[in-house]
């Protein structure tokens, strides 16, 4: 009985980062509409997150943490430059051109590009005669249609409107200014198609780097803080104003958010599918 509830683990700890990330988008999204430019919030996100990872890494991992060589380094920094520097750039300034409605939506499409790229890497079966099989294949196409439905279609409301979405149903059905909006119409969803096609990758070297290295809080710290400095650097050249970079209570509140919740949760999901991967093992 207890070895079926650990292995529910993973699946709950999935469901938990995704609450996270509905909250993240929406709150995202309010800061970026006050003026905080994407840049300057993704190059914030990085730095908090290795702050608040530090102490995990250190007081549970400091006995138990494995050497590092240098090929799982480099699996590291491959990871922290396609699952955080690339993948917070895109989602960040996709959101600008979007909503989080559409956000959502479109982070369905991240474990149907898993599967996808996880089956030429040996990590996924795709074995159409069996039902497991079938169901996988049918989910990825019921996914991806789903969401490029719900994030490209332009008419007519088909549900009610809803008070607290008058203003993103506003946009979506006003027919005014459609040249003015049309390029960022299809410029958003492209940015974080690209963005969910970041995470999938991430998600399948950070599988390589369970196997070699079983530290998942070490190993997230070690990302972020490499991350850290790439997105200074890359936000830096764009936003030089130092006007720009200044912390109002909501950024605050936004970046602290983003950073220690969301990317804690991060880290929460790479132990829970080392476990995964170690129960899988053992059987």
């Amino acid at each position: 009985m207890k070895k079926k509830g650990s292995d529910l683990l993973p699946f709950i700890a999935m469901v938990i980062v995704q609450v996270g990330y509905a909250g993240s988008n929406v709150v995202t999204k309010l800061v970026m509409d006050t003026g905080m430019d994407p840049f300057v919030q993704t190059a914030y996100r990085p730095i908090f997150a290795t702050i608040s990872i530090a102490p995990f890494a250190y007081f549970l991992e400091r006995k138990t943490r494995p050497k590092l060589s240098l090929s799982v380094f480099f699996q590291i920094f491959l990871c922290s430059i396609i699952g955080i520097t690339a993948n917070q750039y895109t989602f960040c300034i996709g959101l600008k051109y979007t909503t989080p409605t559409i956000v959502s939506a479109l982070d369905n499409l991240i474990p149907a590009f898993t599967f996808v790229l996880a089956v030429p890497f040996g990590l996924e079966k795709l074995g159409l005669r069996s039902i497991a099989g079938q169901a996988k294949l049918i989910g990825t196409i019921v996914c991806v249609g789903g969401a490029m439905l719900l994030s490209l279609y332009r008419g007519p409301v088909v549900i009610g409107q809803l008070g607290f979405h008058w203003k993103y149903v506003e946009n979506t059905t006003d027919d005014k200014d459609v040249n003015s909006t049309h390029t960022n119409f299809l410029l958003g969803p492209f940015i974080l198609i690209i963005s969910s096609i970041t995470y999938a990758l991430w998600l399948i070297i950070q599988a390589r780097v369970n196997e070699k290295y079983a530290a998942p809080y070490s190993s997230t710290l070690l990302m972020f803080f490499m991350a850290s400095f790439q997105c200074m650097i890359i936000s830096f050249c764009v936003v030089p104003k130092a006007s720009e970079w200044a912390l109002n209570p909501i950024r605050a509140i936004s970046v602290v958010y983003n950073s220690g919740g969301v990317n804690l949760d991060s880290c929460w999901t790479v132990w829970f599918s080392l476990g995964a991967e170690k129960r899988d093992g053992t059987k």
